[in-house]
């Protein structure tokens, strides 16, 4: 057995704190049945006790350990069926073992099963449920490789475990299923569409202008993965971008520029200053790369950084919502 996992392991079950990689984003992970374990999580981001913590479990099979499913089991057997493991959470009632830290005193807890082979051997391995939101200070960018966690948590943690780049590079999809009609309270990689697809049912998307200062899930506060440059958002085709150029500003499409050399001298901007996310527009490499190009242009020293909006159907519109909550923390 690798040694970095019964390492990683022995350290959970010892109620300390570990890095984990998910398909999604980095986590910070600790045992979910230990409350003391979990308030590491809390002190070490510096996240606020009131925002949950999704709970992440081996397979649907732990399910019943830590919540009351019973109620919903059709429609939990039809999304873990399709869906896990991968990046949708499900929100169900909990059972008392779940220490209420973990749910910020709520009786509900959200779960989900992680898509990465290094997590689940460390699931496996200590055989316990593990509490982790992203591997970051709170509220700043989530980390999608392990050099943006050592940057930006440095010593904090003992063992971090480098699992390559995340391969969805976004949060997961976060579904109360126990409303009368399901609920998307933080949207994903999974859609509203496929969710209902599978469920064989309508559900309530996603509003990205819902705000939470006592959110019921994560990534619900109005200020979320914010960089420390400024951010503004524009649309595609925006003409009004000279306003914002004022010292070393950077801009980011979604797509490289067909026109670049056209563009950089439309803008004024050399082109050193123009990035984009997606070389043909795709919005799953956009995902990919969204977290890691904020931060890269946040660690260079611009003004500030002008990034175009997606389109808002499919993933785009997961890629909008991160990109509303981190540009909330400054005046458009």
């Amino acid at each position: 057995m690798n040694a970095d996992i019964v390492a990683a392991s022995r350290e959970l079950k010892g109620g300390g704190v570990v890095v984990l990689p998910t398909e999604t984003v980095y986590g910070l992970a600790a045992n979910a049945l230990d409350g003391e374990a979990v308030r590491k999580i809390f002190t070490i981001k510096g996240r606020p006790l009131n925002n949950p913590l999704i709970l992440h479990v081996l397979d649907s099979s732990w399910l019943e350990r830590y919540s009351h499913v019973k109620k919903y089991s059709i429609r939990i057997e039809k999304i873990t069926g399709a869906f896990w493991p991968g990046p949708i959470t499900v929100v169900l009632p909990k059972k008392a073992i779940i220490p209420d830290i973990v749910t910020s005193g709520s009786s509900r807890v959200a779960i989900r099963c992680p898509d990465h082979p290094i997590f689940q051997a460390v699931l496996r391995t200590s055989d316990l449920p593990l509490a982790a939101p992203s591997a970051n200070p709170f509220g700043y960018v989530s980390p999608t490789c392990i050099g943006q966690v050592k940057a930006t948590l440095g010593d904090r943690v003992k063992i971090m475990l480098d699992g390559g780049e995340c391969a969805i590079g976004l949060e997961s999809t976060i579904l109360d299923i126990t409303s009368p009609v399901p609920r998307i309270l933080r949207p994903g990689a999974i859609t509203a569409d496929a969710i209902s697809e599978v469920l064989g049912e309508d559900i309530i998307d996603h509003d990205v202008q819902i705000v939470s200062e006592n959110p019921s899930a994560p990534g619900q506060l109005k200020q979320h993965y914010c960089t420390d440059t400024r951010l503004v958002l524009f649309e595609h085709g925006s003409r009004e971008l000279s306003q914002y150029f004022a010292g070393k500003t950077a801009i980011v499409f979604m797509q490289r520029p067909k026109n670049f050399d056209g563009i950089a001298k439309k803008l004024q901007l050399p082109a050193e200053a123009i990035f984009w996310f997606s070389d043909d527009g795709n919005l799953n490499v956009v995902a990919r790369n969204l977290f890691s190009t904020l931060q890269r242009l946040d660690s260079a020293h611009y003004n500030a950084i002008l990034c175009e909006r997606p389109p808002r159907a499919g993933i785009g519109i997961a890629i909008d919502d991160r990109l509303l909550r981190a540009a909330a923390k400054f005046k458009q």
